[in-house]
């Protein structure tokens, strides 16, 4: 039951830490190691919650958490029995409550991109529940939104119009976000936790026919490799290759003498080479290692040496 702060329009009030339910959230991931979330419990256990839960009020005794996770989760790690609650009017059967609990996350500036699309993804999910959005259909849209927003009925143009004024991201920031939702669960993990640029995310979800997608992304986590560099590995495929038997590749003996050759060349002309020469150089070269690496697992396996026969 809940305990009044004030008196009778209070500012907040205290509930059971039991009778909150926490939805969803957008934030899916709460690292309870990572050195902010343990400043948050010292704090809370120095001064308590300075900024009441945001809820909305469930069947009987329960509430359900609009914004707060964090701090609900250190209240429970730290064991407390009441937390400051603000309530706000909301119906969970029309999706409202989901609605307006992203309304709160996706304003944070902090929020993981991963996170912000599935966010995104789930709060027009829960504004037009009729429409039975996937992410295809909720990209498709944005197209047409961008282009003739007049053609979409009146509930769909409104929604857009709201996550663009929510989010403060433009039609297309919006697209490649979601676009993210069509990554493995592999990439997506990674972006998630900021091993893989987003920017490179956009790169892999554009290239989804990449035949040697898998391989590439297993290449540049172990190296990783600028932006261009990686564009050019995503899109090989994509090139024209030359017809079999009208090129002959030289022997492998030859291709890394060449490679010295060129190593003593720019030894030689290394004053006339400026930095940006030498980075260009080096993103070239990290391509080049990446393919060669993506190749070697599928590359065929050396005859087996004949043994000479024994001398009499």
């Amino acid at each position: 039951m809940a305990t009044k702060k004030t008196s009778a329009n209070p500012e907040f009030l205290y509930i059971p830490i039991g009778n909150i339910v926490a939805l969803e959230q957008v934030r899916s991931n709460i690292n309870i190691e990572a050195d902010s979330f343990k400043s948050l419990i010292q704090s809370i256990k120095d001064k308590g919650i300075l900024e009441p839960l945001l809820v909305t009020k469930g069947d009987g005794d329960s509430y359900y958490l609009i914004c707060g996770e964090r701090r609900l989760e250190a209240a429970r790690q730290l064991e407390l029995e009441l937390v400051p609650v603000r309530i706000i009017e909301a119906g969970k059967e029309s999706g409202e409550t989901i609605a307006l609990q992203l309304t709160e996350n996706l304003q944070r500036e902090d929020l993981n991109p991963m996170d912000q699309a599935k966010g995104i993804l789930a709060y027009i999910q829960a504004k037009l529940p009729d429409k039975n959005y996937d992410v295809d259909g909720v990209m498709n849209d944005l197209v047409s939104y961008k282009r003739r927003p007049e053609d979409l009925s009146d509930k769909i143009a409104p929604t857009f119009g709201a996550i663009v004024e929510i989010t403060g991201k433009s039609i297309n920031t919006l697209f490649n976000g979601l676009s993210l939702l069509k990554l493995s669960t592999e990439i997506q993990a990674e972006i998630r936790s900021g091993n893989l640029p987003v920017s490179q995310g956009y790169l892999f979800a554009a290239n989804l026919d990449c035949p040697d997608r898998d391989k590439i992304f297993e290449a540049v986590m172990k190296t990783p490799v600028t932006y261009l560099a990686l564009e050019k590995l995503l899109t090989t495929y994509k090139k024209p290759k030359p017809a079999l038997g009208k090129t002959k590749p030289l022997p492998m003996k030859k291709q890394i003498e060449s490679l010295r050759s060129f190593e003593s060349r720019i030894e030689m002309g290394f004053a006339k080479y400026t930095k940006p020469d030498l980075v260009t150089l080096l993103d070239e070269l990290h391509v080049f290692c990446a393919l060669v690496e993506l190749r070697i697992p599928i590359a065929p396996e050396p005859p087996p040496e004949k043994k000479k026969p024994p001398q009499v």
